[in-house]
């Protein structure tokens, strides 16, 4: 624990550093005027998941209205694309692009591009996924300071409340999703727009008119979420993945693939994992989930992705209340995941039921829109112009 303050305090320290040193830079922004026809967008994590989707999308349509510019903070994604336009976010195209767009499309928060330039444009926060664990003002986790800290943590809380006040639309998927994203964030409800989350546009055009399951053998993949704790990600992945549980897939030909979170990758590797287990290695994950008959996943968000195939997901989370009290869960999907959690020794026969019945599972969540969540985001995003 002492460990993670440490990073947390150091990682806002830092932020603080390069607030003040990019202070110049921002005073750029009321100099330069802005073209509401320059879009760009950004994912610090690479060219991946909504701001790629609506991206291209844009490129795909052809929308004379929008000229959409990819930011990366990769030198190695440019290029991914050479018909469509990237530039690396501290190259000159790259800043005056940035400086003068209209808007700006983020999937994780400001640093998704260069934060020093959204100054004076439309910040749209498109998300990356369904929250199940708390996030932001929500999470005791967010703020660097320990509780004991009452003043260090109130003043932290006033500079994120007014850096996320600076959203001017954050995309939800339903009713409930709104209202919690709302709190979140700490924006009016208006702010938080139901558009649907663009990546359940791909994964939903990505599947062929095929039957429900995959022809030949049934296959699973296993999607832990991201653990603080190298020890207890490796143990949840061998807890999940036990030699009973092992020996029925391989009787059965049924395959079964892993997909690591990124912040994990060193947790296992082909030679520690059990025979018969292959790792998932693919820049879009949204795009591979067709291939799969059956997730099983503990508390990461990609079970919602999953569910707009109507496939079945199965929950096996290790220690619930203890992974609650450390990282926050939001109540309705705790009980979600209490009344839905099979132990490792239930597997088997969870994965039986569902194959032998070749039935998806009883709906877990509700999507007023799927569909044309790109269209949506676009149209909206051009209201606040």
């Amino acid at each position: 624990m002492r460990l993670n303050f440490k990073n947390k305090y150091l990682r806002f320290i830092w932020q603080l550093c390069l607030g003040a040193i990019s202070f110049p830079c921002k005073s750029l922004c009321f100099f330069i005027p802005v073209n509401n026809r320059i879009w760009v967008f950004g994912n610090i994590y690479g060219y991946k998941d909504n701001p790629r989707y609506v991206y291209d999308y844009l490129h795909q349509i052809k929308d004379p209205s929008v000229r959409a510019i990819w930011i990366s903070k990769n030198k190695e994604d440019i290029g991914i694309q050479p018909q469509n336009e990237h530039y690396y976010y501290l190259s000159i195209k790259g800043l005056f692009y940035q400086y003068r767009a209209g808007v700006a499309m983020l999937a994780t928060g400001m640093n998704d591009i260069a934060a020093f330039t959204l100054v004076n444009k439309k910040i749209v926060q498109l998300w990356h996924g369904v929250p199940i664990k708390k996030l932001l003002l929500d999470s005791k986790e967010t703020s660097p300071f320990p509780s004991k800290f009452k003043t260090l943590n109130q003043l932290f809380k006033v500079l994120l409340k007014r850096k996320l006040s600076r959203y001017n639309m954050i995309c939800a998927v339903n009713q409930q999703n709104q209202q919690c994203l709302a709190q979140a964030f700490c924006v009016p409800i208006e702010n938080v727009v139901i558009t649907g989350m663009p990546r359940h546009d791909v994964i939903l055009d990505s599947v062929s008119e095929q039957s429900f399951y995959n022809q030949g053998n049934k296959r699973i993949l296993y999607a832990p979420t991201w653990q603080a704790s190298t020890n207890d990600a490796r143990k949840w992945v061998f807890k999940v993945l036990n030699p009973d549980f092992m020996c029925y897939c391989r009787n059965n030909s049924i395959d079964v693939d892993i997909s690591i979170h990124p912040l994990n990758q060193n947790v296992v590797s082909d030679d520690t994992l059990p025979s018969g287990v292959n790792i998932l290695l693919c820049p879009d994950i949204n795009a591979e989930l067709k291939h799969y008959d059956l997730l099983i996943t503990d508390f990461s968000s990609i079970a919602f992705d999953f569910a707009v195939l109507g496939r079945p997901v199965l929950f096996s989370c290790v220690e619930i209340d203890a992974y609650e009290k450390q990282r926050g869960i939001y109540s309705e999907f705790a009980d979600l995941l209490r009344s839905k959690n099979l132990a490792s020794n239930q597997l088997v026969q969870a994965v039986k039921d569902v194959f032998n019945n070749k039935e998806s599972l009883e709906k877990f969540y509700s999507y007023p829109h799927l569909g044309e969540a790109r269209h949506r985001v676009i149209q909206e995003t051009k209201k606040l112009l």
